[in-house]
């Protein structure tokens, strides 16, 4: 069981304050007056708490937009190095969604198969994870999927209360953190105000999927032929905003980069988004989702039937990020429940 804490608001900030000088500190900050961005920062003052959601999530500290995988020689001799990035960092104020989606990644690169992905693996390892209970709104249904209380893959989790913050202990590298600052154990009334906040949370929550997560594959399936598809992909641009901002999409691109003199150059590798015309395309040419309501379909079985029958939920964390940032407001979750009801009155 974690130990449970409390620590004030100053000695936060001064547990914040040691960790922009060293190892590093990566949290969210405020860009603009209503957007946030988890970015590098070196004065903890630019901490800014009171986000609902970032607009990318934190997957950005172990899966970069664009990264080097290694570096080639030609000349004077054929020779590559690989490029494994190895930086300490805090990661700090992930929310129960985006920890859950980094649970799901860790899956996808180091556990779903026998090898995994050393870049990654290495950025992983190196990050110490605090994360921070929120307030929903009106995007948010994480209790839909399972993740409002996530705590898997933190260090450390806080609980706001009115004079500081519930401390969870939850590994010996979230103890270490702490270092030296005053904390005392967790009074009853202060271990019921976590529970209230919490409670709290789960009330303000109102978007649904108006059915349970393990009967979606099975309904998904029933339905691949709906007219739901083709209907919401005549709203649909493509432009993949949706899977680009999502915390558990993970497809990426791989290409090599010649220098000038073409004596060597790098490979890099760069996310890539299902919705693009040209992602499933092979040679011959044949695309295997040229259509536009392929791709679209395809975006809902990929979350809620696919890897949710592989990896036991859905690969979805209820963050609400792609509903928010839709540029022709595509709602997931009322898209789903579209589905859901069709299959319901169809059903023998």
């Amino acid at each position: 069981m974690a130990e449970t804490l409390v620590i004030d608001k100053t000695s936060l900030l001064s547990v914040l304050s040691a960790a922009a000088e060293t190892p590093g500190l990566m949290a969210p900050t405020r860009r603009g007056r209503a957007s946030f961005a988890f970015d590098r920062i070196t004065d903890c003052r630019q901490v800014a708490l009171e986000y609902v959601r970032t607009v990318l999530p934190p997957k950005n500290a172990f899966l970069p937009t664009r990264e080097a995988l290694l570096e080639f020689a030609l000349e004077p001799e054929q020779q590559a190095r690989a490029v494994i990035d190895s930086t300490p960092v805090v990661l700090f104020g992930v929310h129960p969604c985006d920890l859950s989606a980094l649970e799901q990644l860790d899956w996808a690169f180091l556990d779903r198969h026998d090898i995994s992905d050393p870049h990654y693996a290495a950025r992983r390892r190196a990050v110490t994870i605090v994360g921070i209970d929120c307030m929903p709104d009106d995007y948010c249904f994480c209790t839909s999927v399972g993740t409002e209380t996530m705590r898997g893959g933190a260090d450390l989790f806080l609980t706001p209360l009115t004079e500081g913050y519930q401390v969870e202990v939850l590994t010996a590298k979230g103890r270490a953190l702490l270092g030296e600052a005053p904390l005392r154990d967790a009074t009853p009334e202060e271990r019921a105000a976590g529970d209230a906040w919490r409670q709290a949370k789960a009330d303000r929550i109102t978007r649904r999927i108006n059915t349970q997560a393990d009967a979606l594959p099975d309904i998904l399936e029933r339905r691949h032929d709906s007219p739901i598809w083709a209907e919401t992909a005549r709203r649909c641009y493509s432009c993949g905003t949706c899977t680009t901002v999502c915390p558990t999409c993970f497809c990426f691109d791989v290409d090599d980069a010649m220098e000038p003199s073409l004596s060597g150059g790098s490979r890099k590798r760069r996310w890539d988004s299902c919705q693009f015309l040209d992602f499933a395309l092979v040679a011959g040419p044949h695309n295997f989702r040229g259509e536009r309501p392929d791709r679209v379909r395809h975006r809902w079985f990929r979350k809620f039937a696919y890897l949710n029958r592989e990896y036991g939920r859905p690969f979805c964390t209820g963050c609400g990020r792609c509903t928010q940032a839709c540029t022709t407001d595509i709602d997931l979750t009322g898209v789903l429940n579209e589905v859901i009801a069709e299959d319901g009155r169809e059903a023998p």
